[in-house]
């Protein structure tokens, strides 16, 4: 028998959401695509200036594009934060109630021999675990992989080199995060003393 991994297993209890869990991660890859709106907005009024072909109406233009984008980041996050809350307290009613389940199909000796906290600790604060990655994990960390994955395709369009060079922030932050933690956990011990 194949072995599942958690993410499936996790996975199975949301048959009655997956549908809001996929739009939950469309509407997070809308709303991180919409926060570039703004930017490329700017950049055509700083281009509208250089160019000398500064008006109102093209100044105006590309602030109602800015405040389009701005809106549909804004939008589509909170309806992804939305979707994916409702789905993700969907999947935990359904642990929660097979864990119920499960305790009431237990022999009574064994539900007597185990301690109150350790029952109220599996069913409420271990499944209540579950919500952060299911809520905003899963909507968050795919769409803050693909927009820069799909900018990143975008930019080998344009010009090969250029994307290259893009990929040199890479390594050069990972060495900046390797030297901020280096010291971590002594900082964070000093911290929590105080």
């Amino acid at each position: 028998m194949k072995e599942r991994t958690w993410l499936s297993i996790l996975l199975s209890y949301a048959g009655p959401c997956r549908g809001k869990m996929a739009a939950s991660v469309a509407l997070a890859v809308v709303s991180v695509a919409g926060g570039f709106v703004p930017y490329l907005g700017v950049y055509q009024i700083l281009r509208l200036f250089v160019e000398r072909r500064a008006g109102l109406e093209g100044i105006l233009l590309w602030c109602g594009v800015c405040l389009a984008g701005y809106a549909v980041k804004v939008a589509g996050y909170a309806l992804s934060t939305m979707l994916a809350h409702v789905s993700a307290y969907t999947i935990l009613e359904g642990l929660r109630l097979q864990a119920a389940d499960r305790l009431m199909g237990a022999p009574l000796g064994e539900v007597d021999s185990r301690p109150i906290g350790a029952m109220k600790s599996t069913i409420v604060d271990r499944i209540e675990d579950i919500e952060p990655p299911l809520a905003h994990m899963i909507p968050e960390l795919t769409a803050n992989i693909l927009v820069p994955i799909f900018m990143l395709a975008y930019l080998f369009v344009l010009d090969w080199r250029m994307a290259l060079i893009s990929l040199i922030t890479i390594p050069i932050g990972l060495v900046c995060y390797m030297g901020m933690m280096k010291d971590y956990e002594v900082r964070y011990n000093r911290v929590l003393d105080a």
